[in-house]
């Protein structure tokens, strides 16, 4: 009886960034999100590490709720000693066409009627894509106008897999607007990097932002997608 091996991905994620541990048994990511906590505050209380936890745990039941595979963060200081930071995620969607040139360009269209997103189609070794970039209003309190709320970046990038009859989305979100451009860099290399293999083989298969900064930072994005 011939077998035949099922398409695997395989993504890497940018150095800097922890893992929630989607991944893992409840048991194991428990230590895992302990872990990191311990590591973001080792000369914290015991209280602020706690809340660190408790702040994981949710992001990684947030994670899953949508389907994620993957969901991390990294926390860091830039050279003029700002505090940065950012979130990924990563997850597969059904993919109902199987040309990826077709199905790239209906996401692009798509996605393009949201006057709010910049859309951009780019092309990475596993095929075409697109990414869009969009302003977000985080709400402590959903609903409620008068509670404090922090303005967000987000770039998304959609690459259909054929392959794999899989559509990844790969998704960063930083509160830390100055570095956006830094951080699609991430992304960038995130989905050049990725290859789809199979059978041993490996192939390559914001709020208050006008459409002036958007433009400038869809510039620094093509630099980084070619």
């Amino acid at each position: 009886m011939n077998h035949t091996a099922e398409p695997e991905l395989q993504l890497g994620i940018p150095g800097g960034f922890h893992s929630l541990g989607l991944d893992l048994g409840p048991e194991a990511q428990v230590e895992q999100l302990w872990s990191i906590a311990k590591e973001i505050w080792p000369t914290g209380s015991d209280f602020q590490r706690e809340v660190a936890f408790h702040s994981y745990r949710e992001m990684a039941d947030h994670a899953l709720a949508e389907s994620s595979f993957y969901a991390g963060f990294c926390l860091g200081e830039t050279p003029d000693g700002r505090l940065t930071t950012a979130s990924m995620l990563a997850r597969l969607d059904p993919l109902d066409e199987p040309d990826a040139e077709l199905s790239a360009r209906g996401l692009f269209e798509a996605l393009s009627a949201n006057d709010s997103n910049t859309v951009e189609e780019i092309r990475v070794p596993a095929g075409p894509g697109v990414l869009v970039l969009c302003g977000l209003q985080w709400q402590s309190e959903p609903g409620d106008d008068t509670a404090p709320s922090l303005p967000l970046a987000r770039a998304d990038v959609y690459l259909p897999l054929p392959r794999m009859g899989r559509l990844l989305v790969l998704s960063l979100t930083t509160p830390s607007l100055p570095d956006l451009p830094f951080y699609v860099s991430l992304l960038s290399k995130t989905a050049h990097d990725l290859t789809v293999s199979s059978g041993g083989a490996e192939t390559g298969s914001g709020p208050d932002s006008g459409d002036g900064k958007r433009n400038a930072v869809a510039e620094h994005v093509r630099a980084d997608f070619g």
